[in-house]
């Protein structure tokens, strides 16, 4: 039974919201003209939001509202965007406008704010940006070509004996390569304590990046709540992120910082050699490395590990293509040859197998979401300052208008005379296992079944096999 005191707390902070609404809903002036969605309950907005694989609802959405797509909830406005036109229009050529990020009190608590990906847009934000581009960036990312080859020709050689699950196996390649790469630190399994902290943090932030989700933030003073009230155990939640995200940024810089006291130390990593031209008593510059680490880690615990885990599906579902991958790769380096990074502009098929890799199933569907600094208008819709807006990447890549058979894996779309291809500058190669034939249990007639539905969109764990060709 609750007491007094409590009955007295939750009247008085059930009047406070509704004080709030009412304030919200008559204080702003009204404009007639969102994109067209979804209506909801006054200052509630929709009660319910899409969250089992939502591009494909916002898919089937885009026929009755059209490219845009609005919605609120809590006085909260999301926009989700249906069309490439559209998207480079609100989120590339009014990048200013549109380049923020959401920063709530809870936001706050939980240390989202200082992750790169989810950093609001700021002048640290732009030096963190500064940071990948200058170490991981395209033209840059050659120094650690020698350890992606290191580690994939290990991956590929214990592919046919493991007993370890392909996902297990495909997460440990990506953060091996990552903490080597980052922080000179080699890790023995995914399992580890600090690549397993980082999963982790992904798996806190699926849904928290699911358009709606988040609404519950905007509500005032929900930061204040004891556990006790409703929405209370959220502030626990974010609580609970924050220690796992600190956690997952501190061991490996730690460790690093013990391994380079060592005096017979050769850390050569990325961070490593950036510390040499910074201060030690600079905090923020220390504090913006730390950052970028942690970013790269995390990063690869879900795009990297996505792409690799959709090729076996891939190459399963569509034996033509891995037919012709093989082909290609014994004609153009001899049978038996491992392709390396060096090879890849003489292998325009490989080329196009991981370019329709990430249009087939992009490993986040809904992207990250971006929130506007300011109002802006866009064929006549208002899109307010604050509004979360979601670009729906699967339906741009599924859309039949540009891509014939949009449900198919068909490489061949992306060959062209000239042999030349579109330039894709987020994209790393980490290398294929060329002598082997892959076969796993999935069909092309249930393909989605072997994918997760959350904000990152990756193949479950799934039976397959690993065979030599060359025996």
């Amino acid at each position: 039974m609750l007491s007094y005191l409590d009955l007295t707390t939750a009247l008085l902070v059930g009047t406070v919201l509704v004080l709030y609404a009412v304030v919200v809903m008559y204080s702003k002036p009204r404009h007639p003209l969102y994109p067209p969605g979804p209506k909801g309950i006054w200052y509630l907005g929709v009660t319910t939001v899409p969250m089992r694989k939502a591009w494909l609802t916002y898919m089937n959405w885009g026929k009755k509202y059209g490219d845009l797509i609005h919605f609120s909830r809590f006085g909260k406005h999301y926009l989700i965007i249906n069309s490439l036109e559209a998207a480079r229009d609100i989120l590339d050529k009014q990048s200013k406008q549109t380049g923020d990020r959401a920063h709530t009190q809870l936001d706050k608590i939980s240390g989202m704010n200082d992750f790169f990906g989810l950093m609001p847009y700021s002048d640290e934000w732009r030096k963190i940006r500064k940071i990948f581009h200058q170490n991981l960036g395209p033209e840059t990312s050659t120094q650690t070509w020698s350890i992606q080859a290191q580690e994939v020709h290990k991956f590929i050689a214990g592919l046919p004996s493991s007993k370890d699950t392909l996902r297990n196996q495909i997460s440990c390649l990506s953060q091996k390569i990552m903490f080597l790469s980052v922080y000179g630190l080699e890790i023995a399994s995914s399992e580890e304590d600090m690549p397993a902290r980082n999963r982790k943090v992904i798996e806190l932030l699926d849904f928290s990046m699911i358009a709606g989700w988040s609404a519950f933030k905007k509500i005032p003073f929900i930061h204040l709540l004891p556990p006790w009230l409703p929405g209370g155990q959220l502030v626990a939640d974010h609580l609970a992120f924050h220690e796992v995200f600190q956690e997952g940024a501190d061991r490996p810089w730690n460790a690093l910082m013990e391994d380079l006291r060592r005096p017979d130390s050769h850390n050569s990593s990325l961070i490593a050699n950036l510390l040499f031209n910074i201060d030690p008593d600079d905090d923020q510059g220390m504090q913006r490395l730390k950052k970028f680490g942690v970013a790269a880690i995390v990063a690869a615990a879900d795009t990297t590990v996505s792409v690799i885990s959709t090729f076996f599906i891939a190459m399963s579902c569509y034996p033509d293509a891995q037919l012709r991958a093989q082909q290609e790769l014994d004609d153009v380096l001899g049978r038996g040859q491992m392709p390396t990074l060096e090879d890849r502009p003489s292998l325009p098929y490989i080329e196009a197998i991981l370019r329709e890799l990430m249009r087939w199933h992009p490993a986040g569907p809904m992207g990250i979401p971006h929130d506007t600094s300011e109002d802006i208008i866009y064929n006549g819709y208002f899109i307010p300052k604050g509004t979360s807006v979601h670009a729906n990447i699967w339906a741009m890549t599924h859309d039949e208008s540009t891509f014939e058979k949009p449900d198919d894996f068909i490489p061949e779309r992306h060959l062209r005379e000239d042999s030349k291809f579109d330039d894709i500058n987020s994209i790393l190669a980490y290398g294929f296992g060329r002598s082997f034939k892959i076969s796993t249990s999935a069909k092309r007639e249930n393909v989605e079944e072997y994918f997760s539905h959350g904000t990152f969109c990756y193949p479950k764990d799934f039976a397959w096999s690993v065979s030599p060709r060359l025996n």
